[in-house]
């Protein structure tokens, strides 16, 4: 490797004067001029010396397709995502009840949260199992999959109400909470976190993501989008995702070989994300390799987070990195900027350890690395034709795709719903990704034999999660149970009309149950049975018969 004008017959003199780096000089990452590699078939940068076993780690024999993804949702004793959901779910729902049982608040007698007994952990994870389902079997809403219609019986999915009524899906869908609302700061206030609401099982998947498989020597950082097209502050749009072009942008660190995803950083827009002198690609890189400096990885990422400051940065923390660059940053050979090139000529300079490069194909590229060499190589191109490219980019190509390699896998069977709040399209997401990550794990540990392919490990991880699950006798008792309660209430209390609060109109329940087109709502109900009630006939037949209807 030649980085100075000494180093023999590669190199050539700098075509730059000391007046064009002055900008390059003011910043921190000016390192000397640029030189040219005057053969750059024979110019070679040093490989790096990756030493690290790579793969899964902490997975054995015998282990079941729910064991594997288990270990993603299990930390230590203290952070397991399946206790988090059920403490927070049960916590939220027993805030929600008590918030609308107190007047002037009106509980309506149908209402889903006077049937809410508490979610276990059993039935957690069969919910989770069925939401996993639903990206299986693709529906535009959640009801449809608990519909029945006799004219169209070859859409319908009878198996989901047999494990879960559709009730009790939407109440545990509608309280599903992963944190304590109570317990966050508000906006504007020292703390606040606007994922606050997920943050707690995005921690965890990161840190059980890291300790389940070890990188190989090739990573790529890249952005991937979560679907949402609702009103949010961290709501972004990005038009070179053709699967979500509006949605929530991850920051991902991947492994190029298998695509497993070993970390994700949510962005949270540029109020509340720690800012950089040398810009934003350049600090999504720098956080998520940080666990990883000094182990002779090699990055790969695309034009938005290179520039010589983040590549000389990273190298000297023990990491090397190939990306594609605007061959106008701060910092690049000015003669990359001014001198016009010629379709199939290339340009290599190099300084200190890092090689530009400017490449004229179909259109000029120009390329940022540290390792590799910039002679031209044989290879074929996606319609299968013989070409001839630089190894670098050769390099660039191929393990460039780690990010886009896990989101396809992730698409295959995540659900698409548009209804959701962001942090549960993130939650949802989040879960799919650890399916994801899971089947790569259970795919590449060697003890495993006659291995399932993607779509027949998630059928199975989902009929585990599910596992002896159903709601059954359980809902009957459930149903059941508050009804006699009620109604021994309503017929041996004391109970006298009032007006409704703050004007509000009920239907006389009556009424309703006798003529149910009579649309009329009235004033008075009774406060302590909760329902709506014409104030002579109606009040008096439903507080002295069983059947009033």
């Amino acid at each position: 490797m030649a980085n100075n004008s000494d180093s023999g017959s590669d190199v050539d003199a700098s075509d730059e004067d000391v007046s064009d780096l002055e900008s390059e000089e003011e910043a921190a990452f000016f390192r000397g001029p640029w030189f040219s590699v005057v053969d750059p078939q024979t110019f070679q940068l040093p490989e790096p010396d990756f030493t690290e076993n790579a793969g899964p780690v902490n997975f054995g024999p015998g282990m079941a397709i729910l064991d594997f993804f288990v270990k993603f949702l299990h930390a230590d004793d203290d952070n397991d995502i399946i206790d988090i959901l059920v403490r927070e779910t049960n916590r939220y729902a027993d805030q929600k009840i008590a918030q609308k049982s107190r007047p002037p608040r009106i509980l309506g007698p149908h209402s889903r949260f006077r049937n809410w007994v508490p979610v276990t952990s059993d039935e957690m994870l069969a919910f989770i199992g069925i939401v996993l389902s639903m990206g299986i079997v693709k529906k535009p809403t959640f009801e449809s999959y608990w519909e029945s219609n006799p004219r169209a019986w070859s859409f319908e999915t009878p198996n989901f109400g047999k494990i879960m009524s559709r009730n009790r899906f939407q109440a545990i869908l509608q309280f599903l909470h992963c944190s304590d609302n109570l317990d966050v700061p508000e906006p504007g206030e020292e703390g606040y976190d606007p994922l606050h609401k997920i943050s707690p099982v995005i921690n965890i998947l990161n840190e059980t993501f890291g300790k389940n498989y070890s990188l190989n020597q090739d990573v790529c950082v890249d952005e991937r989008m979560v679907g949402f097209k609702g009103r949010h502050q961290l709501k972004q749009y990005i038009s070179n995702k053709k699967a979500h072009r509006w949605g929530i942008k991850l920051w991902v660190l991947s492994d190029s070989i298998t695509g497993y995803t070993h970390h994700i950083n949510v962005y949270k827009g540029r109020r509340n994300e720690r800012r950089s002198p040398n810009g934003q690609g350049y600090q999504a890189v720098m956080d998520l390799m940080e666990p990883h400096f000094y182990k002779d990885h090699h990055v790969t990422y695309d034009s938005f987070f290179t520039s010589p400051a983040l590549v000389y940065d990273l190298l000297d923390k023990g990491t090397h990195s190939t990306g594609t660059v605007i061959k106008t940053r701060k910092g690049m050979p000015s003669s990359f900027k001014t001198t016009p090139i010629q379709k199939g000529e290339i340009r290599v300079k190099t300084r200190g350890g890092v090689m530009a490069i400017l490449w004229a194909d179909r259109r000029v590229v120009s390329f940022l690395t540290t390792t590799g060499s910039p002679r031209f190589v044989q290879t074929t191109n996606g319609k299968g034709r013989d070409i001839s490219i630089p190894a670098v980019v050769e390099k660039y190509n191929h393990t460039m795709g780690g990010v886009d390699l896990g989101d396809q896998l992730i698409l295959q069977f995540e659900p698409q719903f548009k209804s959701l709040k962001m942090w549960r399209k993130l939650l949802f997401h989040s879960l799919v990704t650890a399916a994801v990550n899971a089947f790569i794990c259970y795919r590449d540990t060697f003890l495993v034999q006659q291995k399932l392919n993607h779509l027949k490990f998630h059928q199975q991880l989902c009929r585990e999660l599910i596992g002896g699950y159903r709601q059954g006798s359980r809902n009957r008792q459930m149903r059941v149970v508050p009804v006699q309660h009620r109604t021994l209430a309503r017929l041996t209390e004391r109970h006298f009309p009032s007006v409704i609060p703050e004007g509000k109109r009920k239907k006389c329940v009556v009424c309703a149950g006798n003529d149910r087109f009579k649309k009329t709502r009235i004033q008075w109900w009774c406060q302590d049975c909760e329902v709506g009630l014409c104030v002579d006939r109606c009040f008096r037949l439903y507080h002295t018969r069983i059947h009033f209807k």
